[in-house]
Order: structure tokens, then C-alpha cells, then sequence
């Protein structure tokens, strides 16, 4: 046989015995891990909107870029109705905005201040006859004027987020125990102070 013929003939035997043998185990398939599936959310650097939830006692936070943060919230501990005057110990509900900056507190470790009441607050007020003219108008100026409404009406304020301090340690996850303010856990007020700024809005829901 020709020398070009007995390498036809090899190759067609190996061939042959290629396809009869056992064929080779098939390479199991490689998943991602099931977080590398779903993209993750962008991180939050920078607050754009805040939501608080009474009856659900979370806060939610809007980031730029989309991230997103949520933390639990303690309440007034008169819970089941909106704030209307000042010693209920509720909760106040509407669209407010962060008013000041970030400032210590001694007994509840950070405060972040909102503007409450609203001048919707005080209209809402002043047609159920709860508020004299007077009181609307110092509210009124406030907000015209950019700085927090006074306090010492009959609708109350010094209303805002604040952490737990020593005396709540560890409470806003089960109780609601302030006097009207948003309470959370000093780590979470901190990660809070970090990120929003004068103006934010801030939505509380029912």
C-alpha cells in the first residue's frame, strides 16, 4: 500500500474508533451567584426626597442616581391619629422639608430639624378654629421668610429626626416612644446626618 494510502486508512480507523468509544462527560454549566444576576441598586451618597411611613414605621429614602435607603422609625407614642397640637404626642402627617442642619443633642445624640408646622398645618388649623389669626400669620412669615416656624403656637413644634441616645437604646425597632419627633437608632440618624441636606423634602404618610 502506498504510503498516502495507509495514512487514509489510519485516520479513517481512528475515526471510527472515536465514534464508537465513550463519549467525554459533559461540562457542567457555571451560574452566577444569584446577586450577580440582578444588577445592584446604586449606592446612596446624597438624599433627594424622604418618605416616612407611620403605619408601617419605616423611612424611606430617595438617592440620587437611584440608589435607595431605608430605616426603621420609631414614632409619637400616641401613634394612631396625626399631630394637632402641641403636647399630643403624635406624630405630625403632610409635606414638609428639612429646615436647619444636623445638630448634637446631648439626649437624643443628633437632631435633623423639619418645618413644622406647614402652612398647610396652620390653614387646616385655622379653618377648624384651633388656631387664632394671629398664630397663622408668625407660621406664615416663618416660611416666608426661609427659617423654622415658631415652636410655641398651639400646633407645638421643634419637630424632626433624632437618634435614640442612651436612655431609647435599642427601642425604636419595637416601641414608639417619642413625643411627636422620628426616632432611629443613632447609627442610622448618623448615615441620615451624612447624606441630606437643607431643603429636602419630606413626605409623612399614613
Amino acid at each position: 500500500m502506498e504510503p498516502g494510502g495507509r495514512l487514509r486508512g489510519g485516520l479513517a480507523l481512528a475515526l471510527l474508533l472515536a465514534a464508537c468509544g465513550p463519549r467525554p462527560a459533559p461540562v457542567p454549566e457555571v451560574l452566577a451567584p444569584p446577586e450577580a444576576l440582578s444588577p445592584l441598586l446604586p449606592p446612596c451618597h446624597r438624599i433627594e426626597r424622604i418618605e416616612v411611613s407611620r403605619s408601617r414605621r419605616l423611612l424611606q429614602a430617595t438617592c440620587e442616581g437611584g440608589g435607595r435607603l431605608e430605616l426603621r422609625v420609631a414614632l409619637g407614642r400616641d401613634g394612631k391619629a396625626p399631630k394637632r397640637s402641641a403636647g399630643d404626642l403624635r406624630t405630625p402627617e403632610g409635606l414638609y422639608r428639612i429646615s436647619g442642619p444636623p445638630r448634637s443633642s446631648w439626649r437624643y445624640h443628633l437632631f435633623i430639624p423639619i418645618d413644622y408646622p406647614a402652612i398647610a398645618d396652620a390653614e387646616v388649623a385655622l379653618g377648624e378654629g384651633r388656631l387664632s389669626g394671629r398664630e397663622y400669620w408668625r407660621i406664615r412669615d416663618a416660611h416666608d421668610r426661609g427659617e423654622a416656624p415658631p415652636p410655641d403656637t398651639v400646633l407645638g413644634g421643634d419637630i424632626g429626626f433624632h437618634g435614640e441616645g442612651k436612655r431609647w437604646r435599642g427601642d425604636s425597632e419595637h416601641l414608639d416612644w417619642t413625643y411627636g419627633c422620628i426616632a432611629m437608632s443613632d447609627t442610622d440618624v448618623e448615615r441620615l446626618a451624612e447624606r441630606v441636606e437643607v431643603g429636602v423634602p419630606v413626605a409623612i404618610v399614613p
